[in-house]
């Protein structure tokens, strides 16, 4: 299981908002969160509570929303 410091989960969490409503992110950042997926591959968790993916939910669908 790979479980994520804060820092790195930060990181993902922006790559993943950036490359959903298609904002430039930074290559060398991807790398590095790939290369954190790839030392384990069967389970990824990140310690967060439901509320901060609830969260991120509501900040794609608003970003999502705003480019319309």
């Amino acid at each position: 299981m790979l479980v994520l410091n804060d820092a790195q989960a930060i990181v993902v969490k922006n790559l993943l908002t950036k490359m959903l409503v298609n904002d430039t992110y930074s290559v060398s950042q991807l790398e590095e969160a790939i290369g954190w997926f790839e030392r384990e591959s069967d389970r990824v968790s990140c310690p967060f509570e439901q509320v901060w993916s609830k969260n991120l939910a509501q900040e794609i669908v608003r970003e999502l929303r705003n480019q319309n």
